[in-house]
């Protein structure tokens, strides 16, 4: 069902369901919510009847038709009514439920439909504003998509789904500038997320179950659509995407078996974070999850596993457009205190000779870089395969800094930071890589203690200790018990010095 992925997103759907664009008039409001749908990409919008009476203006039997380059979405509304309350507001009134039918292609030419259900309960629509603002407000009690049923090649696949927001509340705003840029600034919120799932596997019998439950969802962001976007190949002029999203604590119990056995389980956190910013000429995200917690009572072990996080997540900022001058870049990744229960450490050190203390990897980057080409020109995505063409597409990293490195593990401690530059004129001195220039800075603590263990264990036999040991020599200093620290710097004329010690 690859096709199905390329096929333009239910998200797209939600928004037009959920705060559908209006202005002052029913007619404002109608019109406006035909071009918001328009700019989400190739669609077409049928309806039966368009009848004005009064105040109200209600559509029936509406057919929106979403093309996607393998697949097509079909969203069928019997009813919308649009009704001027008299005090320059507009509330929008739609079927309690509605169908929708994707249908698409993959590459080896098999057919998938998949069928779904929105149903809202208690959804309120109120519009306000003017012809170039409109802010819209919405409540409801449930709001919910539910698969009802896929076929792949005219077969059945049994699978079912929920994805539910309960207690949903937000408000968007939207605005069309003189240049065509559609603006929409948006916040929702909502006491708790469902998601369930259940399948089987028709080739190899196997089943699935998940059930998750989200507590205090919490988005919100910023859109800017310029007009004919849907044609371009790369990110267009004026294009802009803002998106924050945080939740409480969060729960999934999962199911399965098939060939290799039955796995279950569950996996608990305290709270999420993601974020992400988007435009012609930067791209960045960063997330982080704290507080996770797996537990696996059926697995391929014999016995229960259970592990733990304080904290996980990652971070990238980077530019996207072309510029002779370098451009900021930064990068973070993070694993902070990640524990294993006993009989997991059991399976490899079952004399407890290792210290069981947490776990970390706290890496954290940043750097300048400059690119000769914009990274979304589908040229440059073209280059990727071709030597010439990627080297000169290819972006040249001017200076890189080590801002932090936290590496805890079986007792040892590793800390350090450093900066290098980069001459991208000398590919020779460091064979196809830019001659760098500068010094990582290091202080290790437990070493020698975790190689003494390690030998303990076996993994290092006692005749081999001296080689770990010469080499602990040749690029660290002894600076207390079992404290070392070293010093690697590479010049301006390539030498690589370790301690005052040139060993390159």
């Amino acid at each position: 069902m690859a096709a199905l992925s390329k096929t333009a997103p239910i998200g797209a759907l939600f928004l037009l369901a959920g705060a559908a664009q209006a202005e002052v008039t029913a007619e404002q409001v109608w019109q406006d919510w035909q071009e918001g749908a328009r700019r989400l990409g190739e669609t077409r919008i049928e309806t039966g009847a368009e009848d004005r009476a009064g105040d109200t203006l209600t559509i029936t039997d509406l057919v929106l038709t979403m093309q996607g380059e393998d697949g097509t979405l079909i969203a069928r509304l019997p009813r919308i009514v649009f009704t001027e309350t008299g005090d320059g507001t507009v509330e929008i009134g739609m079927s309690d439920s509605y169908p929708i039918t994707i249908t698409g292609t993959d590459e080896a030419g098999v057919e998938s439909e998949i069928d779904l259900t929105i149903r809202q309960t208690g959804l309120a629509l109120t519009v306000s504003g003017d012809p170039d603002a409109m802010r819209y407000d919405y409540t409801a009690s449930r709001y919910a998509l539910t698969l009802d049923e896929i076929t792949e090649a005219g077969e059945m696949v049994p699978a079912e789904g929920l994805f539910a927001l309960n207690a949903l509340s937000g408000s968007y705003l939207v605005q069309t500038g003189a240049d065509g840029l559609r603006r929409t600034g948006y916040d929702i919120a909502a006491e708790t997320l469902e998601i369930a799932l259940e399948g089987e596997d028709a080739e190899t019998g196997g089943t699935f179950s998940i059930d998750a439950s989200v507590a205090e969802i919490a988005i919100d962001g910023a859109l800017s659509l310029p007009e004919g976007m849907d044609e371009a190949e790369a990110l267009p002029e004026g294009f802009s995407l803002a998106f924050d999203y945080a939740t409480g604590p969060a729960l999934v119990e999962f199911d399965g078996e098939g060939p290799q056995g039955r796995a279950a389980g569950t996996a608990r956190t305290g709270s999420s974070e993601v974020s992400l910013a988007l435009d012609p000429a930067r791209a960045s995200y960063a997330s982080s999850t704290k507080g996770l917690t797996l537990t696996l009572t059926d697995g391929p072990l014999p016995f229960p596993v259970e592990a733990s996080v304080a904290e996980y997540g990652f971070a990238l900022d980077a530019p996207l457009a072309a510029d002779e001058a370098a451009q900021d870049l930064s990068a973070r990744v993070t694993l902070d205190s990640l524990t294993l229960s006993d009989p997991i450490w059991a399976l490899f050190d079952p004399s407890a000779i290792l210290p069981r203390d947490p776990a970390t990897l706290i890496l954290e980057l940043s750097g300048t870089a400059r690119l000769p080409q914009d990274l979304t020109d589908p040229e440059t995505a073209e280059a990727v395969g071709e030597e010439a063409a990627m080297a000169e597409a290819a972006p040249e990293i001017e200076s890189l800094t080590l801002d932090r490195l936290v590496l805890r593990l079986a007792g040892a401690e590793v800390l350090g930071d450093g900066t290098f530059s980069f001459d991208n004129s000398d590919f020779e001195t460091f064979a196809g890589f830019p001659r760098p220039e500068g010094q990582i800075d290091l202080r290790i603590t437990g070493l020698n203690g975790l190689i003494e263990n390690l030998s303990r264990l076996g993994v290092i036999p006692a005749e081999q200790l001296m080689g770990p040991r010469m080499m602990l020599g040749l690029f660290t200093t002894p600076v207390g018990h079992d404290e070392l620290t070293s010093t690697i710097e590479i010049n301006a004329e390539g030498h690589v010095i370790a301690n005052d010690q040139r060993i390159k």
